[in-house]
């Protein structure tokens, strides 16, 4: 059975007791999920979470209640625990790296996202020249738009992600402004009048990079896709993503990698040719130096062994995310 989100956020190692209980009584039910986007995973389903118990996050983690009836979660703070009561319509936000123990046995119907902090305080501090922004654990988040933009998310998700990655990148972007805004410990950064790429352009650049991973994508290609000079391009994209044209594309290529490793029977050459890379020591390089193993390991960690009738699992493959962070 494919993990919940909330079991995926979860940093796990040495001096990581954290814990995720399930109700025996209730299976989980899912209605959405998309695990695949850069930087982000989407859930909504109906809860059969009982409770956790002193789990860290990987990403930072933001929950909604769905259900017409209220929603009362136990949060353990300094002096036991207290309780917390969130209406339809109300979310809370965790931040990564925060520890916390909950109960909310119930069987409620919910939308949660994580976010990695990276990719977070990129979108929110891109026109701003900040370099983060810090997130306290925050109950009852009401009169906002995050509603609306997970709404959005999830709907986008169910429909196959036909507006793409520049899409959703979007949507992601002002759920983390409104982020920021609610949960945040100061007021997030005012943007600054900056030159980047149109709204069209940037959705144009990013479908035919999502288009063709595999290929000899040059930045003059991608600049003529945007109608720009290759060097206007180049200064305009780095404005708008943060990272120059080059580096983004290997990032992208990088996490479709990742994802062709969890496929069944997955060759580590057929791998780096779906992906655009030269060969597969190139691959093995370049993915060793962004995650901190090579995919040879991860492949072998992944593969089950036979053994007579029954599959015996290998141990998990080793975490991939740099960063501390929760679902």
């Amino acid at each position: 059975m494919k993990p919940q989100l909330v079991e995926m956020n979860v940093v796990r190692g040495p001096g990581r007791p954290g814990h995720v209980e399930m109700r025996a009584d209730d299976p989980h039910i899912v209605t959405t999920q998309a695990f695949d986007w850069p930087g982000l995973r989407l859930e909504a389903g109906r809860n059969n979470i009982a409770h956790v118990d002193d789990i860290t996050g990987i990403h930072h983690y933001i929950s909604m209640n769905l259900d017409d009836r209220p929603l009362t979660l136990e949060v353990k703070g300094q002096h036991g625990f207290r309780r917390v009561v969130l209406r339809r319509g109300s979310a809370w936000v965790c931040p990564a790296g925060d520890p916390i123990s909950v109960r909310l046995n119930s069987d409620f119907n919910y939308v949660r996202m994580s976010i990695d902090p990276i990719y977070f305080d990129r979108l929110v501090t891109a026109d701003s020249g900040d370099s983060s922004v810090e997130l306290v654990r925050t109950y009852g988040i009401a009169k906002s738009q995050i509603g609306h933009i997970l709404g959005a998310l999830v709907a986008e998700s169910d429909a196959g992600n036909p507006g793409g990655l520049a899409f959703v990148e979007a949507l992601a972007a002002g759920l983390s402004n409104q982020v920021a805004l609610h949960a945040g410990a100061k007021a997030p950064p005012v943007a600054r009048l900056r030159g980047g790429l149109s709204a069209a352009a940037k959705r144009r650049t990013l479908e035919l990079m999502e288009a063709q991973l595999h290929d000899n994508l040059t930045v003059e290609a991608l600049a003529s896709e945007a109608g720009l000079s290759p060097a206007h391009f180049a200064r305009a994209f780095k404005e708008t993503m943060g990272l120059a044209p080059h580096r983004y594309l290997l990032t992208l290529r990088l996490e479709r990698a990742r994802r062709l490793l969890d496929t069944p029977d997955a060759v580590l050459a057929d791998v780096a040719h779906r992906t655009g890379f030269a060969d597969q020591a190139h691959f093995t390089r370049l993915f060793k130096r962004e995650f901190g193993v090579t995919p040879g390991v991860l492949l072998r960690n992944r593969r089950p062994l036979q053994s007579g009738n029954s599959t015996i699992l290998q141990n998990p493959a080793p975490r991939l995310f740099k960063t501390p962070g929760m679902t």
